[in-house]
């Protein structure tokens, strides 16, 4: 998986895993404080939600134009990373004042579109454009270092936030700040790695005006960027769909984990919730598929062994340790998904090889259209989880009597996280290896600005998940994603036209 990639890969890899770990950090906590400090309703806390998501993937689009034009990648990734660092100790702040909480919002938004972009630029600019396969297995490997970050993020607010209150007497707004505040630890070391190890990545830190690359730019006509351009602005409008879907899980899948789920599990099951517990699971899964892959070296293998046998251990020792029933907190459903991404992305990338290696691998819009429809499957499960509840609108503010378990949204994720490994990654290596040199860094923009819509949509239709029955809302999800699949199988054969 990791065979012929260059260093600077994995020097990006950290830098986009810390600067996740601290967005994600504030994602988890984000419409729970909002409802604890501001007391607002769950129609404008997810339509906030979704006008900030919005915002935080739209400015990429002139971060990009920033770094294409000006700045250049390095420079304009530096600079947005301090920004967001700032964005989030202004969070950290308590307050009641509903300006300083926008001011914070939006500060974090420009940090984000300065970094967001031009960190992906840098990626694709680390392969010549004959490494088209390769160069998708990077965006998988990069994308699975944000997952990392993700992945820690709820656990870290979730304990950073108890330790407040259990030490400190704070209220929980206050804990809630004090996550705000480890976001922006994680923003300051994504800063010291990207800066201290430059010189793995420096050759891929060029501006296509300035500097001409033909092993990693293609020398194009015309005619030949309109087609791509258009074909990347086609891609650009069906992920729209996706976005929508995949970002209620900071929204409405959150709610539903508070209102729904059932709050008191079996100690097997909060094997599932415990930090400890899910990395030795993570150790036991890891280590033991190293350990039985005949394709490494015997030493290691043996390491393999040596942290699945951990993980065993501390396994046996938790459930021992466990009482018969535990509380879950909604928050820490949210590393559910990066959890999934990182045990997936091996195998996704191994299956994707094994077809190519046949010559039967799928294109990178192809994928994109198979995600869709694992989107639509994943938001199936929902669908049939919510038969039978009462709608939130009957809730009153209290959680819902009649409860699920908590196995149907950690399915739900799953799912949806197989798609999203078939269209995120892959939807930025399609726009590396499609975008006109001379706009790298716009394009990627782009992608993050129907990223955007997406996202904003996602809060705009939050009202229909307070006002219908929740089944109904996850109908609607289903409905759009089998609809964006069907756009990328009507529009595939020109896709691939465009970038031939």
């Amino acid at each position: 998986m990791f065979k012929g990639h260059p260093k600077g890969l994995y020097v990006l890899f950290f830098t986009e895993m810390w600067e996740r770990f601290g967005f994600y950090t504030m994602l988890a906590i984000f419409v729970l404080y909002l409802q604890e400090n501001f007391k607002w309703d769950a129609a404008t806390v997810t339509n906030i939600y979704g006008i900030f998501l919005a915002a935080v993937y739209f400015t990429p689009i002139l971060g990009g134009w920033i770094a294409d034009n000006l700045l250049g990648y390095g420079k304009t990734i530096t600079l947005g990373a301090i920004t967001m660092g700032i964005g989030y100790a202004l969070m950290a702040i308590p307050t009641v004042s509903e300006v300083q909480l926008y001011a914070a919002l939006g500060v974090v938004a420009l940090g984000n579109g300065l970094f967001k972009a031009n960190i992906s630029v840098l990626v694709g600019n680390l392969y010549a454009h004959k490494d088209g396969s390769l160069k998708d297995a990077g965006y998988n490997i990069f994308y699975m270092g944000i997952n990392i970050g993700a992945f820690y993020a709820p656990i870290a607010a979730t304990n950073i936030k108890q330790f407040f209150i259990d030490n400190f007497g704070t209220t929980l707004a206050q804990g809630y700040n004090a996550g705000f505040a480890i976001a922006a630890f994680g923003m300051l070391v994504s800063i010291i790695i990207f800066l201290v190890y430059r010189k793995y990545y420096k050759d891929a830190d060029y501006q296509s005006k300035n500097e001409k690359k033909d092993e990693k730019d293609l020398v194009l006509t015309k005619e030949q960027e309109k087609l791509r351009i258009v074909a990347l602005m086609t891609i650009f409008a069906i992920v729209i769909f996706f976005w929508m879907a995949f970002h209620q899980n900071g929204a409405a899948l959150t709610l539903f984990a508070r209102d729904y789920i059932t709050p008191m599990v079996g100690k097997f099951t909060y094997l599932l919730f415990d930090v400890l517990a899910l990395h030795g699971i993570l150790a036991i899964l890891l280590g033991g598929a190293t350990a039985l892959n005949k394709g490494t070296t015997q030493k290691i293998r043996g390491i393999g062994g040596f942290f699945a046998a951990v993980g065993v251990i501390i396994v046996i020792i938790k459930i021992n340790s466990l009482p018969e029933l535990n509380a879950i907190a909604p928050e820490q459903f949210a590393y559910f998904n990066p959890m999934f991404i990182v045990l997936m992305t091996p195998l996704i990338v191994s299956y994707f090889r094994f077809l190519n290696r046949r010559g039967k691998e799928p294109s990178s819009p192809a994928k994109i259209g198979i995600g869709m429809l694992l989107t639509a499957l994943s938001f199936m499960i929902m669908m049939i989880a919510a038969m039978g509840l009462p709608g939130v609108y009957s809730l009153e503010n209290v959680s819902s009597a009649i409860t699920v378990s908590p196995f149907w949204l950690i399915s739900t994720y799953f799912v949806v996280t197989i798609g999203e490994l078939h269209l995120s990654p892959m939807g930025l290596s399609f726009v590396s290896k499609t975008a006109p040199p001379r706009m790298k860094g716009l394009m990627m923009g782009f992608w993050f600005g129907a990223t955007a819509v997406g996202n904003y949509l996602s809060g705009f239709i939050g009202r229909f998940y307070q006002n219908w029955e929740v089944w109904q809302f996850f109908l609607l999800l289903v409905i759009t994603s089998l609809i964006a699949a069907l756009l990328v199988r009507i529009s595939l054969n020109k896709l691939k036209r465009a970038t031939q």
